[in-house]
């Protein structure tokens, strides 16, 4: 080996040492910048803390881990009585006296839950399209793609039967923003303790199947002795069930899911993790770009044993810069994901533990510019001790 083959080789061994040590000092700058803490919420349940650095800014997030043989987890409602009512993710986990809740699915301007929503199996309302959805009992869960409609189903006196597509609790059809004007509507007593009908609108309740009231308009409260099986059909338009009628009912029509055999199910989606691989749906599930952008995130899973997974990342701050969805995805894989979804994100984002608010929300309180603002939501997923 010539002189200048002997220099190269030092060189080269040299240089390669220098990246070696720049490897590791810069790994051990990001391990130094990274703070992590873990503590127990309850026996079999444990809270995660995180703050780090990113190539795109400093983040801030939390996994909650709960043992499914310690915890129960459940969907609750800001109003059993009222769909366009919410409350923040705070007043809801003190309406079920649970240990962790986060924020659910998407909400409208109005209030209204906007995805499935089926608590203890009652469906409050229908999914939104085919999007992905959580579904659950004491003993398993499942996530994936759900598809539901809500179908009218009129006995008529001759024995024979007519069928028409209807809204559930609420005034347009499954996964349309798309208001009736000539259709139906089936209210329960999940909507709202008083219906205010439009001048083209009209009204049968009906109790047991059978007619109780014909042509009610204006205002219609139900009766004081109301039964979760008593419904409303609203005739708008030029609807009608003029045919000399023996009963009614309705019934929800499934697509190509087994999730309907869940007596708790959440709508919101799109899909993070599928089998262990990240798989986002955002596309297929015709999210907007902004659902998809970087941002507060909240999401929800499990791992291979079963074990409930909750994640919370701060967002839009100088201390947090939030993720995108397939970061979120990713983030979720690796901290033991097996299956799950992501939730409402944004300034909806809130984890509650033991009656604190633990992250901070997007956005500050009008009235206190100090105070991070505690949006109110629709619905939020609650972890209880057994």
């Amino acid at each position: 080996m010539n002189f200048f083959s002997r220099r190269r080789s030092i060189f080269s061994l040299f240089a390669a040492c220098g990246l070696l040590l720049l490897g590791g000092a810069l790994y051990s700058r990001t391990r130094a910048q990274e703070n992590r803490e873990t503590r127990e919420i309850a026996p079999g349940m444990t809270l995660l803390s995180v703050t780090t650095q990113t190539p795109n800014g400093p983040l801030r997030y939390w996994l909650v881990k709960a043992d499914k043989n310690a915890a129960k987890l459940a969907l609750e409602v800001a109003d059993n009585r009222d769909v366009k009512q919410k409350k923040s993710v705070r007043d809801l986990a003190a309406q079920s006296n649970a240990l962790v809740a986060v924020n659910g699915g998407f909400f409208a301007y109005d209030g209204a839950a906007v995805g499935a929503v089926k608590v203890d199996g009652e469906w409050h309302r229908l999914p939104w399209k085919s999007r992905t959805a959580l579904g659950w009992n004491e003993k398993e869960a499942q996530i994936g793609s759900l598809s539901k409609s809500c179908e009218l189903i009129v006995s008529l006196e001759d024995g024979t039967f007519d069928t028409y597509k209807a809204a559930l609790n609420g005034f347009t059809l499954s996964g349309t923003h798309t208001s009736l004007t000539d259709g139906f509507a089936v209210l329960t007593p999940r909507f709202a303790p008083k219906i205010k009908l439009k001048p083209d609108q009209s009204a049968l309740l009906v109790r047991g199947r059978r007619i109780a009231a014909r042509d009610l308009r204006g205002e219609i409260s139900w009766p004081a002795d109301v039964k979760p099986t008593d419904f409303l059909v609203v005739m708008s338009g030029k609807a009608a069930l003029d045919q000399p009628i023996r009963g009614v009912a309705w019934s929800i029509i499934f697509g190509d899911s087994d999730l309907n055999r869940f007596p708790n199910i959440l709508g919101a989606g799109p899909l993070l993790v599928r089998d262990g691989v990240v798989k986002t749906t955002e596309i297929e599930e015709e999210f907007r770009p902004d659902v998809v952008e970087r941002g507060p995130r909240t999401a929800v899973g499990f791992d291979a044993n079963g074990n409930w997974l909750l994640l919370v990342a701060d967002g839009r701050q100088a201390a947090s810069v939030g993720l995108t969805l397939p970061q979120t995805a990713h983030l979720f894989q690796h901290l033991g994901a097996v299956q799950a979804m992501n939730l409402d994100g944004g300034s909806s984002t809130q984890l509650v533990v033991k009656g604190e608010l633990v992250n901070a929300p997007s956005g500050y309180d009008p009235v206190n510019p100090l105070r991070p603002r505690e949006v109110t939501v629709s619905n939020a997923l609650v972890l209880k001790a057994r």
